[in-house]
This record gives structure tokens, C-alpha cells and sequence, in this order.
């Protein structure tokens, strides 16, 4: 018991001097993406931002054939009807985490407050 409680006060000092420092100690965000096709010749990319596991934010761009883009943000998961009816995305991209230099370039984490912009 003793010994749990002097690692939490360890544990507690490390994260005080690491807060001090201006080291960024919250979860990591990542960021991966998920397409779909839009007939004629158009397409649909979600930019799916999360942290902890949990979808925070969702770009949506969908572009024609002439690679004219509209582009949507909507805070927490979003994915549009004619998406969600199509079922799983035909190419997808794995979670790379943003470095938090980088957080305040994204217009979605910006729009909804979810990242300090500095």
C-alpha cells in the first residue's frame, strides 16, 4: 500500500513537471479517413479525427469528377445517409497520430474548440 502511494505522488510530480514545461500530456488524436464512391463519378472522404477511442470530430469532402470539393464539418461522428446505406467504405487509411504542433492546422478541431489553436 505503501509503496502504491509513493508511485502516485512519483506519478503526480512527473506529470506537475511535465504540465510546467508546457509539454503536452493530454491522449494523443489521430486521424484516418474513409472513402466512398458517389455515383457519376464523384466521391465522398471522411477525415475521421478521435481521441481516446472516441470520434471527436468528422470532415466530409465530396468531390465530382472534376475534383470541385464541398466541404462539411460536424463535431463528434457524422456519416451521410447515402454513405451509411452504402455500407463499408471501399479504401480506408489507418489512424496516424497528429503531432500536436500540427492540431491547430485542422479546421475541424479548431471550428468546435476541441484543440488549443496557439
Amino acid at each position: 500500500m505503501k509503496t502504491s502511494i509513493l508511485a502516485a505522488i512519483g506519478l503526480s510530480a512527473v506529470a506537475f513537471q511535465a504540465q510546467a514545461a508546457g509539454i503536452h500530456t493530454a491522449a494523443p488524436i489521430t486521424i484516418r479517413t474513409e472513402v466512398f464512391g458517389r455515383p457519376p463519378y464523384s466521391g465522398a472522404t471522411y477525415y475521421i479525427y478521435q481521441q481516446n477511442s472516441k470520434v471527436i470530430c468528422t470532415k466530409l469532402a465530396t468531390c465530382n469528377k472534376y475534383n470541385d470539393c464541398e466541404t462539411k464539418y460536424v463535431e463528434g461522428e457524422y456519416k451521410d445517409p447515402d454513405d451509411a446505406d452504402d455500407g463499408a467504405p471501399f479504401g480506408t487509411t489507418p489512424a496516424t497520430i497528429i503531432p500536436h504542433a500540427a492540431l491547430g492546422k485542422h479546421a475541424c478541431l479548431t471550428s468546435f474548440n476541441l484543440v488549443d489553436a496557439r
